[in-house]
């Protein structure tokens, strides 16, 4: 073989593992998992059922301050492949305060921000503050400072594999 077909043949290795490697690098995108998501928003409700005080949830159509919702997020995966650690991020809805201790998810773990997604912990998130004596304690954040909640769902999410996650906030 001399020089020249040599390096056509050297190219045409070349182009063919470039092309190779541009499919392979495609294929996974178009067959990675989707999660497509669908939130939900209850009211909590106290009715009295047989000389009880039972709490319902029912539409929450009108809402006021001092009423808890329940938000609901269902997920399924649409994908062709299983959902490894789906990550599912939600932000505390605007005029509501989250219940630091409802965030709740079969399978998930759950972390809270209370500086807008930049840092995570589990609930409660702890803050340092200074207290009336000047002395710096540490301490569950308030309330009112969550701003996101975040869950990672341990199990993967086959293809065709719904499940739900969920949380609950005062409207202020």
């Amino acid at each position: 073989m001399d020089r020249i077909q040599g390096h056509r043949v050297g190219m045409a290795v070349l182009v063919l593992a470039a092309v190779f490697l541009l499919f392979a690098g495609v294929a996974p995108a178009q067959q990675a998992p989707r999660l497509e998501l669908k939130t939900t928003a209850q009211k909590e409700v106290k009715v009295k059922r047989q000389g009880k005080w039972v709490t319902e949830t029912v539409p929450a159509d009108k809402t006021g301050p001092g009423d808890v919702l329940v938000y609901t997020i269902a997920y399924l995966n649409t994908g062709r492949t299983p959902a490894h650690e789906a990550r599912i991020e939600n932000p505390v809805p605007r005029g509501a305060v989250l219940i630091p201790e409802s965030p709740a998810g079969v399978d998930a773990d759950v972390t809270c921000s209370i500086d807008h997604g930049r840092t995570w912990y589990k609930p409660p998130v702890m803050v340092q503050v200074k207290n009336a004596a000047g002395k710096e304690v540490v301490q569950p954040a308030p309330a009112e400072r969550y701003t996101h909640i975040r869950w990672v769902i341990k199990k993967p999410v086959l293809p065709g594999q719904s499940g739900r996650v969920s949380f609950k906030a005062t409207v202020r």
